[in-house]
């Protein structure tokens, strides 16, 4: 790909024009994930609103969307780029910009075809743009673009179908499917660095835990135990051959190295005094039987990045999660001075994974500005752990004089970020972020970025 100063640059630029355009025109709700499908789009009528009206820039189709919605037929469609500015860190100064075109299709069984509690989905993925942390070596342990990754390709993200049972009590889901879509996901289309964005998880173990837009032949059972208290339980294929680049919509099963099985408990209750502050607390872990080398050690249980010699073997990976989404302070009618907190925390195995953990807490309020009242401001505050063992192996490399530097340990990200909702389907979000001890070394300067979110619903 070229480079993408000129999109950055570009985006600035037209998302300024929109707001003076539109700085009177109506709000959106709030702005969903940009690496999970954003809320469908149904419209209540076939009457085409005004541009700055629409729940989607293409609108109705002519009524068409209403009618395919009516029919069970749902699409979802959106583009999210993500744009930034390096003014301190890497070796000169840059914008990148990355973009993800998501087409998304649902269909309610029973009302297309009269069969009921059946959904099928379908998603399709396509990612452009460049990467900053890539292109001036800015050396992180976590990028500062969420949607920047798996190749500038087109991919099939999911493609499954879902049948509930017992009144809804019981869903059972096969397919293309990944194990972020159901295990320790949380939102995180407001924040731009992927140290806060979740799920934690598949991000710290990435080699074999994917996320959208990588999807793998599994399945997952979900089970109502009451009301308020969910299990869900998968089985998930792990292969490696589903993260190349030419294998954007590889269904076959060659390359399979073992299978992921993938466990979590969900709480949803409500508090306040009238049930109107929300949450969902998660807690789960995954075991993946594929065989890995050790992460630090030789076979003969010294340092491999001092001797040279063949890694040891271990015969699994595996590791725990937990997520809150929780609201603090109920919004307003009209949806302002809403405070709500998400918080991440995921643990490798010390044997088999280069990152320990990731943690992060967001905070997000609404209506800061009088007459914004759906507008938020984000703040988030996060860290990616270096496994202790590789910490003391790079220490032992620097004592034998085969490295110089401190070894790695904790990258820490900041982001306070402006969500600015231009119109129902227009969200534009700039905002800046700090990254302390850049690639977990404490011996590297901070690093300051600028970014511009801009999430188009289509």
């Amino acid at each position: 790909m070229t480079t993408t100063r000129t999109l950055a640059l570009c985006g600035g630029a037209f998302a300024a024009a929109l707001i003076s355009a539109g700085s009177t025109q109506a709000q959106q709700a709030q702005t969903p994930p940009a690496n999970v499908p954003p809320q469908a789009v149904t419209p209540a009528a076939a009457t085409q609103p005004g541009l700055w009206d629409r729940p989607a820039l293409t609108g109705d189709w002519g009524g068409a969307r209403t009618r395919l919605a009516d029919n069970g037929v749902t699409f979802t469609l959106n583009e999210v780029v993500d744009a930034v500015h390096n003014f301190n860190g890497g070796t000169r100064d840059e914008s990148r910009a990355a973009g993800q075109l998501f087409l998304g299709a649902t269909i309610d069984t029973e009302k297309a075809w009269g069969v009921p509690g059946g959904k099928i989905q379908a998603t399709i993925f396509n990612r452009q743009g460049n990467s900053l942390a890539n292109d001036v070596n800015l050396g992180l342990l976590q990028p500062v673009q969420t949607i920047y990754g798996r190749g500038t390709i087109w991919r099939l993200g999911q493609l499954w179908y879902e049948q509930s049972f017992n009144d809804g009590a019981t869903a059972l889901k096969v397919g293309r499917v990944t194990h972020g879509e159901d295990f320790g996901a949380t939102p995180c289309g407001n924040v731009m660095n992927l140290i806060l964005c979740g799920p934690a998880s598949s991000q710290i173990v990435s080699g074999y835990l994917y996320n959208m837009p990588v999807s793998s032949w599994g399945a997952r059972l979900r089970q109502r135990i009451t009301p308020e208290l969910h299990l869900n339980l998968g089985v998930i294929e792990s292969n490696p051959e589903n993260l190349r680049e030419d294998r954007g919509f590889y269904l076959g099963t060659q390359g399979a190295t073992g299978t992921i099985y993938a466990g979590e408990l969900q709480w949803t209750p409500k508090f306040g005094a009238n049930n109107d502050l929300p949450g969902t607390y998660k807690i789960g872990g995954w075991y993946d039987s594929s065989d890995s080398n050790n992460i630090a050690y030789d076979v003969n249980g010294d340092y491999q990045a001092v001797t040279g010699l063949a890694f040891a073997r271990e015969g699994h990976h595996s590791g725990v999660h937990a997520n809150v989404q929780q609201q603090l302070i109920a919004p307003q009618t009209d949806g302002s001075h809403g405070l709500s907190i998400v918080g991440n925390l995921a643990v490798a195995d010390r044997e088999t994974n280069r990152l320990r953990a990731k943690t992060a807490v967001i905070l997000s309020y609404t209506g800061l500005i009088p007459g914004r009242a759906k507008d938020d401001v984000t703040f988030g505050v996060g860290a990616a752990i270096v496994n202790g063992r590789v910490t003391d192996a790079q220490q032992a490399q620097n004592d034998a004089g085969l490295r110089v530097g401190d070894p790695q340990d904790t990258e820490y990200a900041f982001e306070l970020n402006y969500g600015y909702k231009l119109t129902p389907a227009v969200t534009v979000r700039p905002g800046v972020q700090y990254i302390h001890n850049p690639g977990g070394q404490a011996d590297r300067d901070g690093i300051v970025v600028g970014g511009l979110k801009l999430v188009f619903t289509l």
